[in-house]
């Protein structure tokens, strides 16, 4: 029986196979409940933080969002082709090209996970997601997501093509998430301002390790992780 799928998105300056690698533990954990599957960013950047010396060799890196021509970013993370279309259009379709490209049934989609600058496209598909729904407008390529997991992160969900269109209001996240913030990591304060900002205190959960910026990889830590992650989608059900 094909697993359900947690789409995960690696952090600015690393890359797919850099994410699986610092996922490692984490994927083995939940390897008979879901299937991880990793996705790049469109644009070539320089090593983000904590990536080298561990994954010298592994150029180029990439990162999910680009600058207009004055050097301001792109909150939409547009800019990869010539029809403007934002990131987290692609994104959705990079997941549906993930379907098309396999040559045995997959598990629906479930979950999104990100690290660092990932959270943001995580927080974007889930914000589309909901305000697409609540529009009953067609769009994610008929993906319907559950829960997100947002892991040291920072900053605000990436905007959808519905987001600049649309005065909706509000851009809180009220699907199920899960935050994981470290206490000796250099970005916890913007980890807290994007939990406190952008989602929904009904429905996120937070869990704290006292790392630096990364992903969990001590053994206890990774099996409440996994535990975390299994409770929110067994809540879903």
């Amino acid at each position: 029986m094909a697993l359900p799928r947690i789409a995960c998105f690696h952090g600015g300056g690393s890359k797919a196979d850099i994410y699986e690698i610092q996922c490692a533990q984490l994927s083995n954990r939940l390897s008979k409940e879901f299937q991880l599957v990793f996705f790049e960013g469109p644009y070539n950047r320089d090593a983000g933080p904590g990536v080298l010396p561990a994954f010298s060799g592994y150029e180029p890196y990439k990162t999910w969002f680009t600058t207009d021509s004055t050097g301001t970013e792109l909150p939409d993370g547009s800019g990869y082709d010539a029809s403007g279309r934002d990131g987290i259009e692609r994104v959705w379709k990079l997941m549906a090209e993930n379907d098309w490209a396999q040559d045995e049934p997959v598990g629906p989609w479930v979950g999104a996970m990100g690290f660092s600058l990932g959270t943001r496209v995580v927080g974007g598909l889930l914000l589309d997601q909901q305000r697409r729904e609540k529009g009953g407008w067609e769009g994610g390529e008929g993906i319907r997501l559950k829960f997100g997991v947002c892991c040291m992160g920072a900053g605000k969900p990436m905007e959808s093509e519905v987001g600049k269109h649309f005065n909706f209001g509000t851009n809180i996240v009220s699907m199920p998430t899960l935050h994981v913030h470290g206490l000796k990591d250099w970005v916890l304060p913007l980890s807290r301002q994007q939990y406190e900002t952008y989602y929904d205190p009904k429905t996120k959960r937070l869990y704290e390790v006292d790392y630096h910026h990364a992903m969990p990889w001590v053994k206890e830590e990774v099996d409440q992780l996994a535990q975390h992650i299994r409770q929110m989608y067994k809540e879903t059900l």
